[in-house]
């Protein structure tokens, strides 16, 4: 009997929160079996102040992204106030475990991060059972352990902007030469009082000069 080929579930996505906001960088790889297929973002926004990162199955990724971007709305059009991590969190985290739950888990690893109901910046990285571990600093996808030798080494409070840029992006390349299923460059966005943002791509290539 012909083997199917099955999607590979790898990349690399890393969060660093730091004293302002938070950062998220990921890689941009996709591949199916041992073929690199295509580049393609991994960090999206679901509100002004909330984003995701995803890896795993595509097409569980971007199902669950179109349903939270969707939910978030729907909550600030019915409560009149912005969607916060908790939010976000409690949907994705009832979403995830109810998929679990049914025998047809979501193939996905999250990382949300953003505004949180305190004020505060803040990540959160789920698995695909639905379980959610708030952290400092997280990695998630094929290339975590070599991401968090950095982040664990590296990491300090209070970081700057520029530091948690820095310190992000050093993590996925470290990926990025040690994983196969990595690459294809790197996309930084940050989350700070001005909202969700993308870094420019010429600030990621000067922090690995």
């Amino acid at each position: 009997m012909e083997e199917k080929i099955k999607p590979k579930k790898g990349t690399t996505t890393v969060g660093v929160t730091y004293k302002d906001g938070v950062v998220l960088a990921t890689d941009q790889r996709v591949t199916l079996g041992n073929m690199i297929m295509s580049r393609v973002d991994k960090v999206f926004p679901v509100t002004k102040n909330l984003a995701i990162t995803t890896a795993g199955t595509v097409s569980d990724n971007q199902m669950l992204l179109k349903y939270m971007q969707a939910e978030m709305k729907l909550y600030e059009l019915e409560t009149k106030k912005d969607a916060t991590l908790e939010t976000l969190s409690t949907v994705l985290q009832n979403t995830v475990y109810s998929g679990y739950k049914r025998w047809s888990p979501y193939m996905i690893q999250a990382i949300i991060a953003g505004l949180s109901k305190d004020n505060s910046y803040k990540l959160i990285s789920f698995d695909p059972s639905g379980a959610s571990i708030y952290d400092p600093y997280t990695a998630t996808g094929s290339g975590m352990m070599f991401a968090l030798g950095v982040l664990q080494d590296n990491y300090k409070e209070n970081m700057t902007e520029s530091e948690a840029i820095d310190l992000a992006t050093r993590a996925v390349y470290s990926a990025i030469r040690r994983d196969s299923a990595s690459g294809e460059g790197i996309v930084i966005s940050v989350i700070d009082k001005k909202g969700y943002r993308k870094v420019n791509t010429k600030t990621v290539s000067t922090q690995l000069k």
